[in-house]
């Protein structure tokens, strides 16, 4: 059975989708079968960073019931193991879906995959709850910042209250300014365990400019290194659903 981890955030602009591809590229690297979903309905990006152009299905046609699931999933032949759902980036599309839809849509994906890493909006509005609450285990994903830590913090104790396992969170862009919140107080303060820090790394903008996530794009990166290091690190704590890791 396959796990569902929804990567989240409390704020916008955290590198949630540079996470999730990043991800699904080092679990499918081990061996993992993985399908990475865009779930952010009206700020889609993942199909862009992951080099997918031409999907002429997405998730807002499965939701807007115009076609079936299996039409929304796209291998990627350059990333072994990996496959994705992608979004619709036009507001047609957008106001055609209802992200009330989304658990019932990405649920059953686990029987087919090991990993289903799903891209959520920011926040705690309706389709960002729809998006989280579709997975059973999260993943936070937070920025070395005290408003961003915060606020990172108080979506995960709502997923904690609605019985999500919060698996705990990366600390993203780590090292860009001389005021970056350090780990130990990030970890503090979020009350969840610290599953990775992801460096500022001028070649994961790269990558994510060329549509090559940087563990492929430059796997010697210290951007690269920090991401497989994560995806053993999820692979050795997820399904474990218990509070005990807290």
């Amino acid at each position: 059975m396959g796990k569902l981890i929804s990567i989240a955030s409390g704020k916008g602009g955290t590198g949630k989708t540079t996470v999730t591809s990043n991800l699904a590229i080092a679990l499918g690297k081990l061996g993992k079968q993985v399908i990475a979903v865009d779930a952010d309905l009206t700020m889609a990006n993942l199909s862009l960073v992951m080099g997918l152009d031409d999907a002429d299905v997405t998730i807002h046609d499965v939701l807007s019931g115009d076609a079936n699931l299996d039409d929304a999933i796209y291998s990627l032949p350059n990333f072994d193991n990996v496959h994705l759902i992608p979004a619709a980036v036009d507001w047609e599309h957008v106001i055609k879906a209802d992200p009330r839809g989304l658990p019932e849509i990405i649920k059953p994906l686990k029987e087919k995959f090991d990993y289903v890493l799903i891209d959520c909006p920011a926040g705690l509005q309706i389709d960002a709850m729809s998006a989280m609450l579709s997975g059973e285990e999260a993943l936070m994903v937070t920025n070395p910042e005290i408003s961003c830590i915060a606020d990172t913090m108080k979506v995960g104790i709502v997923l904690k209250k609605a019985g999500l396992a919060v698996l705990g969170f990366v600390l993203n862009r780590y090292g860009r300014s001389i005021n970056d919140i350090p780990p130990e107080i990030a970890e503090d303060t979020m009350e969840m365990p610290l599953l990775g820090i992801i460096p500022e790394d001028r070649a994961i903008r790269e990558g994510t400019l060329e549509g090559i996530p940087v563990v492929l794009y430059k796997p010697d990166a210290e951007g690269a290194k920090a991401f497989m290091d994560l995806a053993n690190e999820i692979v050795r704590i997820s399904g474990v659903k218990s509070k005990v890791m807290y």
